[in-house]
């Protein structure tokens, strides 16, 4: 097997994993109940810091539709998000619980 073909491999597997977790991610979160969650969105600087990236980051993944965790509003220059927590808590199992979070 040439490095070429070993490269393509590794990379099939990374995603064949990613897509596994993915679908265990969804399957146990139809079998667990939901937490209960605080009052109104997420702050951007929370997500963020689940994510272990800058607020840049997630606004992008939001905008672009790859992170599905909320919502861009635009509106002529400017955009306003909202992040849910229910979707943040399905994506990373974090709960966003308010001001005092786990």
């Amino acid at each position: 097997m040439s490095m070429e073909e070993q490269h393509e491999a590794v990379q099939e597997m990374h995603l064949a994993q990613q897509i596994a977790e993915h679908v265990a991610h969804i399957l146990m979160s139809a079998v667990q109940p939901y937490p209960e969650f605080g009052t109104g969105g997420v702050p951007m600087a929370v997500a963020a810091e689940v994510y272990g990236k800058d607020a840049a980051w997630v606004r992008e993944g939001i905008d672009a539709g790859w992170l599905p965790i909320g919502r861009c509003t635009k509106r002529q220059k400017n955009r306003s998000f909202y992040i849910s927590p229910k979707k943040l808590w399905e994506d990373t199992g974090y709960v966003w619980k308010g001001e005092t979070s786990q």
